[in-house]
Protein backbone atom coordinates (compact mmCIF):
# COMPACT_ATOMS: atom_id res chain seq x y z
CA UNK A 1 0.00 0.00 0.00
CA UNK A 2 1.16 3.21 -0.99
CA UNK A 3 1.94 6.15 2.22
CA UNK A 4 1.87 10.24 1.69
CA UNK A 5 3.11 11.98 4.54
CA UNK A 6 1.13 15.34 4.48
CA UNK A 7 2.95 18.92 5.86
CA UNK A 8 1.99 22.05 5.76
CA UNK A 9 -1.74 21.34 6.01
CA UNK A 10 -3.77 20.13 8.34
CA UNK A 11 -5.85 17.78 6.05
CA UNK A 12 -6.08 16.07 2.84
CA UNK A 13 -5.45 18.84 0.24
CA UNK A 14 -8.37 21.08 -1.62
CA UNK A 15 -7.26 23.66 -4.53
CA UNK A 16 -8.62 26.42 -2.16
CA UNK A 17 -5.82 25.72 0.21
CA UNK A 18 -1.82 26.55 -0.79
CA UNK A 19 1.19 24.87 0.65
CA UNK A 20 0.49 21.29 0.50
CA UNK A 21 3.80 18.84 0.40
CA UNK A 22 2.85 15.21 0.35
CA UNK A 23 5.59 12.23 -0.02
CA UNK A 24 5.18 9.52 -1.67
CA UNK A 25 6.61 5.83 -0.52
CA UNK A 26 6.69 3.44 -3.07
CA UNK A 27 4.16 0.70 -3.84
CA UNK A 28 5.13 -2.45 -2.22
CA UNK A 29 5.07 -5.76 -3.75
CA UNK A 30 7.56 -7.53 -5.77
CA UNK A 31 6.37 -6.22 -9.12
CA UNK A 32 7.14 -2.74 -8.49
CA UNK A 33 10.77 -3.52 -7.09
CA UNK A 34 11.77 -5.18 -10.36
CA UNK A 35 10.72 -2.77 -12.78
CA UNK A 36 12.08 -0.06 -11.11
CA UNK A 37 15.53 -1.17 -10.66
CA UNK A 38 14.90 -2.37 -14.13
CA UNK A 39 13.86 0.76 -15.33
CA UNK A 40 16.46 2.68 -13.02
CA UNK A 41 19.21 0.00 -14.30
CA UNK A 42 18.00 1.16 -17.75
CA UNK A 43 18.68 4.54 -17.78
CA UNK A 44 22.01 4.86 -16.31
CA UNK A 45 23.11 2.39 -18.91
CA UNK A 46 21.41 3.66 -22.19
CA UNK A 47 20.40 7.47 -21.58
CA UNK A 48 22.47 8.69 -19.00
CA UNK A 49 25.52 8.79 -20.53
CA UNK A 50 24.66 10.02 -24.11
CA UNK A 51 22.57 13.23 -22.43
CA UNK A 52 24.80 16.11 -22.45
CA UNK A 53 28.43 16.21 -23.40
CA UNK A 54 30.57 15.15 -25.30
CA UNK A 55 27.59 14.35 -27.51
CA UNK A 56 25.91 16.40 -30.22
CA UNK A 57 22.50 17.35 -29.90
CA UNK A 58 21.62 15.17 -32.56
CA UNK A 59 23.09 11.67 -30.41
CA UNK A 60 21.19 13.35 -27.71
CA UNK A 61 17.91 13.27 -29.78
CA UNK A 62 17.90 9.83 -30.91
CA UNK A 63 18.99 8.24 -27.65
CA UNK A 64 15.98 10.30 -26.12
CA UNK A 65 13.52 9.21 -28.84
CA UNK A 66 15.12 5.06 -29.35
CA UNK A 67 14.22 5.47 -25.25
CA UNK A 68 10.72 6.82 -25.21
CA UNK A 69 9.65 4.25 -28.06
CA UNK A 70 10.16 1.53 -25.98
CA UNK A 71 7.56 2.73 -23.68
CA UNK A 72 3.69 1.33 -23.37
CA UNK A 73 1.19 3.77 -24.70
CA UNK A 74 -2.46 4.05 -23.73
CA UNK A 75 -4.69 2.90 -25.84
CA UNK A 76 -7.81 4.68 -24.83
CA UNK A 77 -6.57 7.59 -26.47
CA UNK A 78 -5.89 8.12 -30.01
CA UNK A 79 -3.61 10.30 -31.83
CA UNK A 80 -4.09 12.74 -34.61
CA UNK A 81 -1.52 14.88 -36.53
CA UNK A 82 -2.35 18.64 -37.06
CA UNK A 83 -0.04 22.14 -37.39
CA UNK A 84 -1.03 25.27 -36.02
CA UNK A 85 0.56 27.68 -38.18
CA UNK A 86 4.55 27.08 -38.81
CA UNK A 87 4.56 24.42 -35.79
CA UNK A 88 3.33 20.29 -35.76
CA UNK A 89 1.58 19.41 -33.26
CA UNK A 90 -0.16 16.19 -31.99
CA UNK A 91 -4.03 16.11 -31.07
CA UNK A 92 -4.56 13.43 -28.77
CA UNK A 93 -8.22 12.88 -27.94
CA UNK A 94 -10.18 9.75 -26.11
CA UNK A 95 -11.39 7.16 -28.87
CA UNK A 96 -15.08 8.25 -28.19
CA UNK A 97 -16.44 10.18 -30.76
CA UNK A 98 -17.86 12.86 -28.44
CA UNK A 99 -16.10 15.92 -28.26
CA UNK A 100 -14.14 16.26 -24.99
CA UNK A 101 -14.90 18.87 -22.56
CA UNK A 102 -11.70 20.11 -21.57
CA UNK A 103 -8.06 20.21 -23.23
CA UNK A 104 -4.68 20.14 -22.09
CA UNK A 105 -1.72 22.12 -23.28
CA UNK A 106 1.50 19.70 -22.94
CA UNK A 107 4.99 20.74 -23.03
CA UNK A 108 6.82 18.06 -23.90
CA UNK A 109 10.46 17.88 -21.93
CA UNK A 110 14.65 17.42 -23.06
CA UNK A 111 15.97 20.30 -22.01
CA UNK A 112 14.84 22.39 -24.77
CA UNK A 113 16.92 20.51 -27.12
CA UNK A 114 15.36 17.29 -27.74
CA UNK A 115 11.95 15.65 -27.34
CA UNK A 116 8.79 15.77 -29.40
CA UNK A 117 4.98 15.10 -28.75
CA UNK A 118 5.88 11.03 -30.34
CA UNK A 119 8.71 10.90 -27.12
CA UNK A 120 6.25 11.88 -24.15
CA UNK A 121 3.12 9.51 -25.60
CA UNK A 122 3.47 7.17 -22.60
CA UNK A 123 2.29 10.19 -20.52
CA UNK A 124 0.66 12.22 -23.06
CA UNK A 125 -1.64 9.32 -24.07
CA UNK A 126 -3.05 8.14 -20.42
CA UNK A 127 -3.25 12.00 -19.38
CA UNK A 128 -5.97 11.76 -22.08
CA UNK A 129 -7.80 8.51 -20.75
CA UNK A 130 -7.32 9.75 -17.27
CA UNK A 131 -9.46 13.15 -17.50
CA UNK A 132 -11.52 12.25 -20.84
CA UNK A 133 -9.61 15.97 -21.83
CA UNK A 134 -8.01 16.35 -25.25
CA UNK A 135 -3.86 16.63 -25.16
CA UNK A 136 -2.54 19.47 -27.52
CA UNK A 137 1.55 18.74 -27.58
CA UNK A 138 3.24 21.05 -29.91
CA UNK A 139 6.89 20.02 -31.50
CA UNK A 140 7.69 23.41 -30.08
CA UNK A 141 11.43 24.91 -31.69
CA UNK A 142 14.18 23.59 -30.02
CA UNK A 143 17.60 25.14 -29.36
CA UNK A 144 20.04 25.88 -30.56
CA UNK A 145 18.59 25.94 -33.86
CA UNK A 146 15.65 27.98 -32.69
CA UNK A 147 17.14 29.92 -29.23
CA UNK A 148 14.97 31.54 -26.71
CA UNK A 149 11.98 32.23 -26.86
CA UNK A 150 11.06 30.24 -29.47
CA UNK A 151 9.77 27.77 -27.31
CA UNK A 152 7.70 30.22 -25.02
CA UNK A 153 6.16 31.79 -28.19
CA UNK A 154 5.06 28.21 -29.66
CA UNK A 155 3.49 27.24 -26.52
CA UNK A 156 1.73 30.91 -26.46
CA UNK A 157 0.42 29.99 -29.50
CA UNK A 158 -0.80 26.42 -28.73
CA UNK A 159 -3.10 27.69 -26.53
CA UNK A 160 -4.42 30.32 -28.49
CA UNK A 161 -5.55 27.63 -30.86
CA UNK A 162 -7.12 26.00 -27.67
CA UNK A 163 -8.83 29.46 -27.51
CA UNK A 164 -10.06 29.60 -31.31
CA UNK A 165 -11.06 25.69 -30.69
CA UNK A 166 -13.82 26.85 -28.17
CA UNK A 167 -12.82 25.87 -24.78
CA UNK A 168 -13.14 27.98 -21.97
CA UNK A 169 -10.01 28.88 -19.86
CA UNK A 170 -11.95 27.09 -16.65
CA UNK A 171 -11.80 24.24 -19.11
CA UNK A 172 -7.95 24.67 -20.16
CA UNK A 173 -4.54 23.38 -18.04
CA UNK A 174 -1.09 23.42 -19.29
CA UNK A 175 1.20 21.04 -18.21
CA UNK A 176 4.52 19.49 -18.92
CA UNK A 177 7.80 17.66 -17.87
CA UNK A 178 11.50 18.92 -16.98
CA UNK A 179 12.25 21.32 -19.55
CA UNK A 180 8.01 21.19 -20.40
CA UNK A 181 7.80 22.00 -16.44
CA UNK A 182 9.44 25.02 -16.95
CA UNK A 183 7.79 26.49 -19.48
CA UNK A 184 4.49 25.57 -18.10
CA UNK A 185 5.07 28.33 -15.98
CA UNK A 186 6.81 30.57 -18.41
CA UNK A 187 3.61 30.01 -21.25
CA UNK A 188 1.47 31.06 -18.59
CA UNK A 189 3.46 34.17 -17.73
CA UNK A 190 3.54 35.20 -20.84
CA UNK A 191 0.24 34.62 -21.67
CA UNK A 192 -0.45 37.48 -18.45
CA UNK A 193 2.04 39.47 -19.68
CA UNK A 194 -0.25 39.63 -23.40
CA UNK A 195 -2.96 40.24 -21.65
CA UNK A 196 -4.77 36.64 -22.75
CA UNK A 197 -6.87 34.80 -19.77
CA UNK A 198 -4.64 31.97 -18.16
CA UNK A 199 -5.57 28.76 -17.41
CA UNK A 200 -7.46 26.75 -14.63
CA UNK A 201 -4.17 24.73 -13.48
CA UNK A 202 -0.50 24.04 -14.31
CA UNK A 203 1.10 20.15 -13.54
CA UNK A 204 4.62 20.46 -13.75
CA UNK A 205 6.67 17.16 -13.13
CA UNK A 206 9.98 17.16 -12.61
CA UNK A 207 10.60 21.18 -13.94
CA UNK A 208 13.91 22.79 -15.05
CA UNK A 209 13.22 26.37 -13.62
CA UNK A 210 17.18 26.41 -13.40
CA UNK A 211 19.76 24.65 -15.52
CA UNK A 212 22.56 25.35 -12.79
CA UNK A 213 22.37 24.60 -9.21
CA UNK A 214 20.38 26.34 -6.60
CA UNK A 215 22.10 28.01 -3.63
CA UNK A 216 22.30 25.40 -0.58
CA UNK A 217 21.73 22.80 -3.15
CA UNK A 218 21.21 19.38 -2.94
CA UNK A 219 22.18 18.52 -6.22
CA UNK A 220 25.76 17.19 -6.02
CA UNK A 221 24.64 14.92 -3.33
CA UNK A 222 21.21 13.42 -5.67
CA UNK A 223 23.91 13.14 -8.65
CA UNK A 224 25.27 9.73 -8.22
CA UNK A 225 21.90 8.42 -7.07
CA UNK A 226 19.94 10.32 -10.43
CA UNK A 227 19.73 7.91 -13.10
CA UNK A 228 19.01 9.87 -15.58
CA UNK A 229 20.58 13.26 -15.57
CA UNK A 230 24.04 15.24 -15.36
CA UNK A 231 24.36 18.59 -14.30
CA UNK A 232 27.07 18.95 -17.47
CA UNK A 233 23.93 18.61 -19.65
CA UNK A 234 22.53 21.66 -18.03
CA UNK A 235 25.21 23.35 -18.84
CA UNK A 236 25.46 22.39 -22.64
CA UNK A 237 21.36 23.39 -22.96
CA UNK A 238 22.18 26.57 -21.23
CA UNK A 239 24.85 27.85 -24.32
CA UNK A 240 22.45 26.62 -26.57
CA UNK A 241 19.55 28.26 -25.55
CA UNK A 242 21.37 32.14 -25.86
CA UNK A 243 18.83 33.66 -23.17
CA UNK A 244 19.19 37.48 -23.14
CA UNK A 245 19.76 38.39 -19.39
CA UNK A 246 17.69 41.59 -19.68
CA UNK A 247 14.45 39.66 -21.69
CA UNK A 248 11.51 39.88 -18.91
CA UNK A 249 11.34 36.39 -19.65
CA UNK A 250 14.83 35.32 -18.99
CA UNK A 251 14.74 33.90 -15.83
CA UNK A 252 12.04 32.00 -14.25
CA UNK A 253 12.68 32.42 -10.44
CA UNK A 254 12.61 35.79 -10.78
CA UNK A 255 8.93 36.06 -12.16
CA UNK A 256 5.80 37.21 -9.88
CA UNK A 257 3.57 34.10 -9.27
CA UNK A 258 0.81 36.34 -7.91
CA UNK A 259 -2.47 35.42 -9.17
CA UNK A 260 -0.93 32.35 -10.86
CA UNK A 261 -3.55 28.81 -11.74
CA UNK A 262 -3.51 26.40 -9.33
CA UNK A 263 -0.52 24.11 -9.49
CA UNK A 264 0.37 20.55 -8.99
CA UNK A 265 4.51 19.77 -8.63
CA UNK A 266 5.54 16.23 -8.76
CA UNK A 267 9.05 15.83 -8.55
CA UNK A 268 11.50 12.37 -7.43
CA UNK A 269 13.32 12.22 -4.52
CA UNK A 270 17.05 10.87 -6.59
CA UNK A 271 16.57 14.00 -9.19
CA UNK A 272 19.53 16.19 -9.27
CA UNK A 273 17.04 18.75 -10.01
CA UNK A 274 14.68 17.96 -6.71
CA UNK A 275 15.61 21.60 -5.78
CA UNK A 276 13.84 23.41 -7.86
CA UNK A 277 10.39 21.70 -6.80
CA UNK A 278 10.32 22.94 -3.62
CA UNK A 279 11.26 26.38 -4.82
CA UNK A 280 7.89 26.72 -6.75
CA UNK A 281 5.79 25.45 -4.05
CA UNK A 282 7.21 27.75 -1.06
CA UNK A 283 7.65 30.64 -3.80
CA UNK A 284 4.02 30.57 -5.09
CA UNK A 285 2.83 29.92 -1.21
CA UNK A 286 4.42 33.15 -0.03
CA UNK A 287 2.71 34.58 -3.44
CA UNK A 288 -0.43 33.73 -2.56
CA UNK A 289 -1.00 31.26 -5.79
CA UNK A 290 -2.28 27.60 -4.61
CA UNK A 291 0.62 24.89 -4.98
CA UNK A 292 0.68 21.15 -4.12
CA UNK A 293 4.12 19.25 -4.02
CA UNK A 294 4.11 15.44 -4.55
CA UNK A 295 7.80 14.24 -3.53
CA UNK A 296 8.02 10.46 -4.83
CA UNK A 297 10.82 8.82 -2.53
CA UNK A 298 13.21 6.40 -4.16
CA UNK A 299 11.97 7.42 -7.64
CA UNK A 300 13.68 9.59 -11.06
CA UNK A 301 13.30 12.30 -13.29
CA UNK A 302 10.20 11.90 -14.85
CA UNK A 303 9.17 8.85 -13.73
CA UNK A 304 5.68 9.39 -14.83
CA UNK A 305 6.95 8.37 -18.38
CA UNK A 306 6.96 4.15 -16.88
CA UNK A 307 3.25 4.82 -17.02
CA UNK A 308 2.01 1.10 -17.54
CA UNK A 309 5.02 -0.58 -16.32
CA UNK A 310 5.73 0.68 -12.92
CA UNK A 311 2.14 1.38 -10.60
CA UNK A 312 4.23 4.71 -9.25
CA UNK A 313 3.94 5.75 -12.50
CA UNK A 314 0.67 5.33 -13.06
CA UNK A 315 -0.82 6.39 -9.64
CA UNK A 316 1.28 9.89 -9.88
CA UNK A 317 -0.45 10.62 -13.09
CA UNK A 318 -4.12 9.27 -11.86
CA UNK A 319 -2.95 11.88 -9.14
CA UNK A 320 -2.56 15.01 -11.92
CA UNK A 321 -5.92 13.91 -13.40
CA UNK A 322 -7.63 14.20 -9.90
CA UNK A 323 -6.19 17.54 -9.35
CA UNK A 324 -7.17 19.02 -12.79
CA UNK A 325 -10.41 17.48 -12.67
CA UNK A 326 -11.05 19.89 -8.94
CA UNK A 327 -9.71 22.68 -10.66
CA UNK A 328 -11.86 22.65 -13.71
CA UNK A 329 -14.86 21.89 -11.56
CA UNK A 330 -13.79 25.06 -8.99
Amino acid sequence: MNTATLVASPQDADVRQAGVVRRYEPPAGWRESVMAALMRGALRVSLKPFLGPPWPFAVQRAALSIGSSLMPQDGRAQVKADRIAHMHVERIAPRSAVRAPHAILYMHGGAFVAGSPRTHRSITRRLCALTGAEVLVPHYRLAPEHPFPAQIEDGVLAYKQLLSDGYPTDRIAIAGDSAGGHLTLMVTVALRQAGLPLPAAMVMMSPAFSLAPLPNTTAYEREPRDPMIRQAWGQDVERALRVPHDHPLADAMQQDLRGLPPALVQVGEDEVLFDNAPWYNEAATRAGSHSELEIYLKRWHVFQAHAGLMQSADEALARQAAFLQKCWQR
